[in-house]
């Protein structure tokens, strides 16, 4: 798994290059909302690339495993604000043309590239295992990974 996330990482950040406009952001002006999430300058993000556990969301019941590995999966990002170089790159979110003019697409929040010295914080997170791999086409997204499973999975691995 952690080796994929690699190769899928770097073939989505190789497509989306060529539109990047990543801007050098100070840990001082993010605000982590989860391990997927954040604040910045007035916009919400969602990153693009990966997807972490829910602490809660109103379309289903969180259990408590995925609640804990969100709330680490949002610490070790706050943690990752404070290592390094950072950069944000405002990136297109993955949605229809009518979602684009309705204005609910990605639930009103912008996507982005979070990089950390130069990487997306999303393979640091799947290299340990608080993310997975979440690559969207131009205009939708495969279905939400389901987390109970991927944690059943994981501790039957170690």
């Amino acid at each position: 798994m952690k080796s994929l996330g690699g190769v899928v990482l770097a073939l989505m950040l190789a497509f989306c290059s060529g539109s990047l406009r990543a801007e050098p952001i100070t840990a001082a002006e993010i605000t982590v909302v989860d391990g997927d999430t954040i604040d910045a300058r007035g916009q919400r993000y969602r990153m693009i690339g990966y997807d972490t556990p829910e602490v809660a969301t109103p379309r289903r019941k969180v259990g408590s495993d995925e609640r804990a590995v969100a709330l680490l999966a949002k610490e070790r990002l706050a943690e990752l604000l404070h290592s390094g170089a950072l950069d944000l790159a405002e990136v297109p979110c993955s949605c229809s043309k009518s979602a684009l003019s309705k204005g609910t697409c990605n639930h009103g929040r912008k996507c982005a590239i979070l990089s950390l010295d130069g990487k997306n914080v999303g393979a640091t997170l799947i290299s340990e295992e608080l993310a997975v791999p979440y690559v969207c086409s131009a205009t939708r997204c495969p279905p939400m990974p389901n987390w109970q499973r991927i944690l059943e999975q994981q501790m039957k691995a170690h």
